[in-house]
């Protein structure tokens, strides 16, 4: 029987892990849809040598993407534009610095939420990274090779 996964030890895994791989997962969150803690998560895993199905894959997703289409990803953007904002930089930083700390907090709950819906996890070493890319990516042969290398890259962190 694997060892539980605790949100805390995927969020300690996620920190040590993030700053090393923080420029190709934003990038895959911009051109692929990618939900970051999803991609970390999967990194758990695959480091845990712990699996899940292409359709449990698929249904965890789409419930994360829910919670991050409702929540999440109006902060992120809400934090990125604060530029535009009629006030001074010094209240800029002082908001944008509130709003990350706030997307921060639900970059967290992302990962609890992700850990209460997961369903029971397989014993095996599985390519689940390939495996969410590839439906994220399902209309895009063409970069296979460079999200291969890339996913060598992102493995070669933890």
């Amino acid at each position: 029987m694997p060892e539980a996964i605790t949100p805390d030890k995927l969020w300690q895994f996620s920190l040590q892990l993030y700053p090393q791989v923080k420029p190709l997962c934003l990038q895959w969150q911009d051109e692929l849809g990618a939900n970051v803690n999803l991609l970390l998560l999967l990194c758990y895993l695959e480091q845990q040598q712990l699996s899940l199905s292409a359709t449990e894959l698929q249904q965890l997703a789409a419930q994360l993407n829910n919670f991050s289409a409702q929540f999440t990803k109006p902060l992120r953007a809400l934090r990125k534009n604060t530029a535009i904002a009629a006030i001074t930089p010094a209240q800029q930083q002082t908001l944008k610095q509130a709003l990350l700390q706030a997307e921060l907090t639900l970059e967290q709950l992302e990962q609890q939420l992700l850990l209460q819906h997961c369903p029971p996890l397989s014993k095996q070493a599985s390519p689940l990274l390939e495996l969410y890319l590839a439906q994220l990516n399902t209309d895009n042969n063409a970069n296979s090779d460079i999200l291969a290398a890339q996913i060598v890259d992102l493995r070669q962190a933890y």
